[in-house]
C-alpha cells in the first residue's frame, strides 16, 4: 500500500535524488556563488562595524561604582554582545534566503519542466498565470514581508526573543513564495486555490521541514531550489491523485 500524501519523506527523498542531478546541480549553484560573493562581501566590510554601532547605540550604562556590583554591567554587557552576534548570523542566513528565493523565482519553470518531463509526462500542466501578474505578486509579497519586519523593530532588540521573532515573518516569505511559484507554474489559478484549500496539512507538513532545513548553514544556500523540487514532487502527486505507491 503506497504512503498518502500527508507523508513528507517520500518528497524529500525524491528531491534528494534529483538535486544531484547534473541539470540541477548547475542550477543549484546560480544561488551559492551570487548569495555567497554579495552577501560575504558586503558582511566582511561592514559587519565588524554594524556589530559595534549597534552595540553602543542599545548598551545600557548603568554606572555601577561599587566594584562587587560590577558583575551586573558585565553580565549585562556579555548578554548583549552574544544577542547580537546571534542577530547578525540570522541576518545572515535571512538575506542569503532572501536572494535565493528571488533566483529561484527565475529557476522555477526550468526546475518544474525538468521534474515533469522525467517523472509526470502523464500529466498536463494548466498554467495560466501572466509573467505580469507573477512579478506583481511577487513584488507585493515581498512589501508586506518588509512591512512585517518593520512592525517587530522594537521586539529584535530584547535579548534571544527578538531573535526568535524574526523568524516568524521568513517563515511567511519563504511559504508564500515557493507555493505560489510551483503551484502557479502547474495549476490553472482556480485549480491552484482549490488544492491550496483542499491539501494543507501536506502543503504545510512539507513546507515546515523545509524551512527547518533552510535554517542549517551552509543547507540554506541549497533549500529553495531543492525546495521547488520537493513541492513539485507534491504538486504532481496531488494533480494526478497518485500516492506514493502508485508509478509516476
Amino acid at each position: 500500500m503506497g504512503k498518502p500524501l500527508t507523508h513528507i519523506m517520500p518528497y524529500l527523498q525524491s528531491a534528494r535524488k534529483d538535486f544531484f542531478t547534473p541539470f540541477v546541480l548547475k542550477l543549484a549553484f546560480l544561488p551559492l556563488v551570487f548569495s555567497l560573493l554579495f552577501w560575504g562581501v558586503i558582511f566582511y566590510f561592514f559587519g565588524g562595524n554594524w556589530f559595534l554601532d549597534l552595540y553602543s547605540f542599545i548598551r545600557p550604562d548603568l554606572s555601577i561604582k561599587t566594584s562587587w556590583l560590577s558583575w551586573i554591567q558585565s553580565l549585562l554587557d556579555y548578554t548583549i554582545k552574544s544577542t547580537l552576534f546571534v542577530f547578525l548570523a540570522i541576518l545572515f542566513l535571512v538575506l542569503t534566503l532572501i536572494s535565493n528565493l528571488i533566483i529561484c523565482s527565475f529557476l522555477t519553470p526550468f526546475v518544474i519542466n525538468f521534474i515533469h518531463k522525467k517523472h509526470y509526462s502523464n500529466l498536463s500542466i494548466q498554467a495560466d498565470t501572466s509573467l505580469i501578474s507573477s512579478i506583481f505578486s511577487l513584488i507585493f509579497t515581498y512589501l508586506f514581508y518588509a512591512l512585517f519586519l518593520i512592525l517587530l523593530i522594537p521586539f529584535y532588540f530584547i535579548p534571544f526573543i527578538g531573535t526568535l521573532l524574526i523568524l516568524l515573518p521568513n517563515y511567511w516569505l519563504f511559504s508564500k513564495t515557493l507555493i505560489s511559484d510551483v503551484g502557479e507554474n502547474i495549476f490553472s489559478q482556480k485549480e491552484f486555490k482549490e488544492i491550496k484549500k483542499n491539501h494543507k496539512t501536506p502543503i504545510r507538513n512539507l513546507i515546515l521541514s523545509l524551512y527547518g532545513l533552510s535554517l542549517i548553514p551552509f543547507l540554506n544556500f541549497f533549500i529553495p531550489l531543492f525546495s521547488l523540487i520537493a513541492l513539485s514532487h507534491l504538486f504532481f502527486h496531488i494533480k494526478g491523485g497518485l500516492d506514493y505507491g502508485n508509478p509516476n
